[in-house]
């Protein structure tokens, strides 16, 4: 063995490199070093950030390379989330790099730069390619190795710009960027009697003290335990949360809460910001670099006690941590779809484990899994089944649009047909609203002016170059638009198929809707929020901030609209089509349905005024709405459960979603088709438990997306880890070559 005696650190790069590398100590840093500390190390010609995950006495490898530098006072990553790391790279068939980079924020990759330095003389250069990267470098005297790449895409950059090096004409440097970490000092001693505000003077009705009491051991004492809050809306979760979170404080540990859209959530900063001031960390990608930099280190120095945040705040490095809360924890928000695709609710009862912590789980439509989980005893199930202050919970009523559809068969008329967007039922009841002076929220999960713009003649579509699905108009701003990969075009009504002004639009969405309140209601108030009206940096809370005011009487939204808004004015609520979400080729249609129905309907009657809902629909015997019109989850979650137990769908089983992408569509079929094959054959091999189900190969029900072909195999299976298995075999016959294999663990969507 090489190297016996001396300290070697095995360092992770965030990237996806899979198994940590190998760096010599010097001496002068081994006083310094710990484990989850951030270093700066040479990898091949640049400097780039890693963190220390563990040493050893001794190494097999003949050459090792010094790390340079010690770049903390102290470790980014406590014992406990590196072993939440290891455990996530595990589950969901990831290199701890990968993790690594979607657990830092991105000011604490540090990496070095290469700067491209044009040095002043006469040279004899060679081709064109050369005289052009030479008088892009002498133009600006210095320039990024990375910006010169991308000004050069497609040609033989590099080859030109070493010929120019070895001529002396330009010079590469290494610059390395540091980010300032701010104050070092050790955290701030808090007085945990000075630091919280006056104790809430809401009374607590029973139900909440009995929650409460329930969970009174573990927040007293410390230890794990999960607890499912399922609440009716209005019962005063929240309150719960902030009692459980006040005894944690006087215990001096620390809590997390998550929500599914921080900067939907206004109101709930608000009284956290008032019941804990100068506490509150708040963690989210809605913030800058350098904003998510500062509270990363308040964190970590342990400047606040509550840390709330949306689905990445729960890797966030809370010392001390005695309670973790997730509001809404049925919303699929919290599923991360792109790079490592985790679930930041299973992540986080994960976390607790590790912890010895409890975790509060908060719905008033609980998921199936987590449902099922408290019915076997797993979770403690706690119960909030009345309004707080005993009001009422909204009346709500069906309106069956195939009758309608019937009336308007034979008629031509437009205005009529306009006005099908609101049956007569909703228009005379948001009339009614507006005459009381009260608020009312209209509910569309579909943005837009309309859903595709089609020829009356030829019946061409007009669809994106990208993707394998139609673009939406926007007529505000007179634009085409592909809400998957952001392709975008201008409006015309030329027909490309037979060339004729013939082009309409076909569908509607909540611009369309919007248009059509201002046209039925003249003079009224009417907001829109959806993702075209909240993109700009404080949109959404300014939006909220009006509604709250009662300067908007009608709000369109898509689910947006649907998360966590206490506004007391709101009496009414319109759902203008809720079938969109029941149709999707998803076996968790019918729970997402139920869900969206009942958080929009709950938005209604938080007031002293009783709230009513109008669900407009085309199928009102489906289960999901008889359901949701007597306020019934556990009727739902009887007949849901049922179908999932007879198709052998979560909670009865696993499932890993295995995705192949590549640009050339015949490849792609044809690795799939193969993967296909393999697994197949692995399937027949298995017994009982270990039996694993393979649904495809497929196309995707999105074929095309982002320029990339797309088929799929599903694996079904009574545990995850013979799945897992198999899924990591793929995995390395893919690791190379133009079709990629993604790996989606407990997947919640499969377009």
């Amino acid at each position: 063995m090489h190297g016996v005696g001396r300290k070697f650190a095995h360092v992770v790069i965030p990237s996806p490199v899979k198994d940590p590398l190998i760096y010599s100590v010097p001496s002068a840093l081994e006083a310094r070093l710990a484990t989850g500390m951030r270093v700066l190390v040479p990898l091949g010609k640049r400097k780039v950030t890693g963190v220390v995950v563990g040493f050893s006495a001794q190494t097999s490898l003949e050459k090792v390379r010094e790390i340079l530098d010690v770049l903390d006072d102290r470790p980014i990553l406590d014992s406990s989330l590196l072993k939440l790391c290891d455990w996530i790279t595990k589950y969901y068939a990831s290199s701890l790099g990968e993790v690594l980079s979607t657990v830092l924020p991105p000011l604490l990759r540090l990496n070095s730069q290469r700067v491209v330095v044009c040095r002043k003389g006469f040279f004899k250069l060679g081709g064109r390619l050369e005289r052009e990267i030479y008088a892009e470098v002498e133009k600006r005297g210095r320039i990024l190795l990375k910006t010169l790449s991308r000004l050069f895409s497609g040609r033989a950059l590099y080859r030109a710009l070493n010929r120019l090096v070895s001529i002396g004409a330009v010079e590469i440097e290494e610059k390395l960027k540091k980010n300032r970490q701010g104050r070092t000092e050790q955290g701030l001693a808090v007085d945990p009697e000075m630091s919280l505000n006056k104790p809430s003077m809401l009374t607590l009705t029973p139900e909440q003290e009995a929650a409460l009491q329930s969970m009174e051991k573990r927040l007293e004492e410390g230890g794990f335990g999960t607890y499912l809050l399922f609440g009716v809306t209005g019962s005063g979760k929240t309150e719960v949360y902030m009692r459980a979170m006040e005894r944690v404080w006087k215990r001096q540990r620390r809590s997390l809460i998550l929500v599914p859209e921080i900067s939907l959530t206004p109101q709930l900063l608000d009284r956290l910001w008032e019941r804990f001031p100068n506490q509150v960390g708040v963690l989210h990608s809605a913030l800058t670099p350098a904003e998510r930099w500062t509270q990363w280190w308040r964190i970590i120095r342990g400047e606040v006690m509550v840390v709330v945040g949306a689905r990445s705040a729960v890797f966030s490095p809370v010392p001390n941590l005695g309670l973790i809360v997730v509001d809404e924890e049925h919303d699929p928000s919290y599923k991360q779809e792109e790079g490592l695709r985790y679930h930041a609710r299973d992540l986080a009862v994960v976390r607790g484990k590790i912890l010895g912590c409890p975790v509060l789980l908060g719905s008033a439509t609980p998921s199936v899994e987590s449902f099922h989980n408290a019915r076997q005893g797993r979770y403690t199930l706690l119960e909030l089944t009345e309004r707080v202050e005993k009001r009422s919970m909204p009346k709500v009523e069906t309106v069956d649009l195939r009758l309608g559809a019937r009336e308007q068969k034979n008629t031509a008329d437009h205005q009529s047909s306009m006005a099908s967007f609101f049956s007569p039922r909703l228009r005379e009841a948001l009339q009614e609203n507006r005459a009381r002076g009260q608020q009312s929220l209209i509910f569309l999960n579909r943005r837009g002016f309309a859903s595709f713009l089609q020829c009356c003649l030829c019946g061409f579509v007009l669809r994106c170059p990208n993707c394998s699905i139609s673009l939406t108009l926007h007529l505000k701003v007179r634009g085409l638009f592909c809400h998957h990969c952001g392709f975008r075009n201008l409006v015309g009504d030329l027909c490309p198929g037979c060339s004729q002004r013939t082009l309409t639009g076909i569908g509607f969405g909540t611009e369309k809707i919007e248009e059509e309140l201002l046209r039925l209601f003249p003079g009224a108030r009417v907001g829109r929020m959806d993702r075209d009206t909240t993109s700009k940096r404080g949109s959404q809370e300014r939006l909220i901030r009006q509604w709250e005011r009662g300067e908007i009487e009608i709000l369109v939204g898509t689910q947006m609209i649907t998360k966590g808004h206490d506004v007391a004015g709101v009496t009414l609520v319109g759902i203008i089509l809720a079938d969109l979400s029941l149709n999707l080729p998803d076996f968790r249609a019918a729970e997402r349905t139920y869900q969206l129905l009942s958080q929009v309907a709950g938005r209604a009657g938080r007031g002293k005024e009783p709230g009513r809902v109008i669900i407009q629909t085309y199928l009102p015997d489906h289960y999901s709405f008889q359901f949701a019109v007597d306020h019934d989850y556990e009727g739902f979650f009887a007949s849901e459960v049922e179908f999932r137990r007879a198709l052998n769908y979560p909670p009865f089983s696993r499932l890993v979603h295995l995705r192949f992408e590549g640009i050339n569509l015949q490849e792609v079929e044809q690795k799939a088709k193969i993967a296909g094959l393999k697994l197949k054959r692995r399937q027949e091999d298995g017994e009982g438990a270990a039996r694993i189900e393979v649904l495809g190969p497929a196309p995707a029900p999105i074929e095309k997306l982002r320029s990339r072909y797309r088929w799929h195999i599903l694996l079904k299976g009574k545990k995850s880890s013979p799945l897992l298995e198999l899924a990591k075999e793929l995995q390395v016959l893919f690791s190379r070559g133009s079709v990629r294999l993604h790996i989606d663990v407990d997947p919640y969507h499969m377009l």
